[in-house]
């Protein structure tokens, strides 16, 4: 009798999971899309950065090179992520450290392309404040020193918490799909709880790292507008006066050239007419024209922020659903498809991560364009 009625508990699990399994199929070709793109688009990116040449290697692209790395393996987990999903009915992936080794991938890639986005806002945060301390300090070997101690320190954090999170009695799911639920089971909170506080360290250190950069950057150009309107002589645009005595440095302000005259005794800096002549201009427009904005390290930070700025908003619902306790019961809790919604809008950011790459770092971009126009050169 019991033999009778385990049975037929287990054929209407298969049924009920057969039915969830069709109706996943959606999503589950979305996913294998995205997770296909992701590798693609980063084997593209890593062959770019070897075809750069060797003295244009500087420190952030070899934090993206790491990068580009950590989004390629990101969408080869993406791939037994996604089986795990759909295919509830294949035995292997009840197997329980089968299970868990998945839902560990599943944690720690999203958790070091973010690190690795963390570790890019600091080091462009060092360059912008200390802009000659980082030409001493970040070198080449520095970044692919900082960059291998952020992979460690994801791998080895979610490492060591599935090991002592997971259940040592547990080696075959019957009933249960593969899901991070099942995979840490009684320490489910606990897994929860590590994953909100390192994304809090995550938000905390942008959200730092940024105000900082911002409020240097507001800094130099409210300088710069108060060198521009005060009409400082050209040498002090953008660096330090020198202490010479001024016989020995003068220098000119921006509405006063050196009186230079010529033969005839007329001034060579004025034309017949009487107006300044292009020699003048050219010293007023030098002396006008430091913009950190326009800099190319401007320009750097600018990309990193967008990298990062994306990682936040693909978190965002993930966020929103914890935090409210209704969203999180109802829909995150009792819904596989939200849950696995949610990971695929983190995943998301290692295929925007190599085309934001190639589209705004200048050695990436020209390296592209090169290998185009040597295929598709006109014969």
């Amino acid at each position: 009798m019991s033999t009778i009625q385990f049975n037929s508990t287990v054929n209407t699990l298969a049924n009920i999971t057969l039915n969830v399994a069709e109706n996943r199929t959606g999503v589950f070709v979305i996913a294998i899309i995205e997770a296909v793109i992701i590798i693609l688009l980063n084997v593209l990116l890593l062959g770019l950065c070897i075809k750069v040449p060797i003295q244009n290697r500087n420190q952030l692209h070899i934090i993206y090179t790491f990068l580009a790395a950590s989004d390629l393996i990101n969408g080869i987990y993406l791939l037994p992520i996604s089986a795990t999903f759909f295919c509830v009915q294949t035995n292997i992936f009840r197997y329980y450290y089968v299970c868990l080794s998945i839902m560990t991938m599943n944690s720690v890639g999203t958790l070091t392309t973010g690190y690795l986005l963390l570790l890019l806002t600091a080091i462009k945060c060092f360059s912008i404040v200390y802009p000659l301390k980082s030409l001493r300090y970040i070198t080449r070997r520095a970044a692919i020193c900082l960059s291998a101690a952020t992979y460690i320190f994801s791998y080895v954090i979610i490492i060591i918490s599935s090991i002592v999170w997971g259940s040592g009695t547990v080696t075959f799911m019957l009933e249960e799909e593969c899901d991070i639920k099942m995979a840490y089971r009684d320490n489910h909170k606990q897994f929860l709880t590590l994953a909100y506080s390192l994304s809090g360290g995550f938000v905390a250190g942008v959200l730092v790292l940024n105000s900082i950069i911002l409020i240097k950057i507001a800094k130099r150009t409210r300088i710069g507008v108060q060198e521009n309107s005060n009409s400082t002589d050209i040498t002090s645009v953008g660096f330090r006066r020198s202490n010479k005595p001024p016989e020995e440095n003068r220098t000119f302000p921006i509405n006063e050239v050196p009186n230079t005259t010529d033969l005839t005794g007329r001034n060579s800096l004025k034309n017949s007419s009487g107006k300044p002549s292009a020699t003048k201009a050219c010293w007023q427009k030098e002396a006008r024209k430091y913009d950190f904005r326009k800099s190319k390290n401007f320009k750097a930070y600018l990309t990193v922020l967008m990298h990062v700025g994306i990682y936040l908003l693909n978190g965002f619902p993930f966020f929103i659903i914890s935090v409210n306790k209704n969203l999180k019961v109802t829909f995150y809790d009792n819904d596989r498809n939200v849950r696995f919604g949610c990971n695929l809008l983190l995943f998301l950011t290692s295929l925007t991560n190599p085309i934001l790459t190639i589209l705004r770092v200048p050695g990436f971009n020209k390296t592209l364009r090169q290998i185009l126009s040597k295929i598709f050169k006109p014969k």
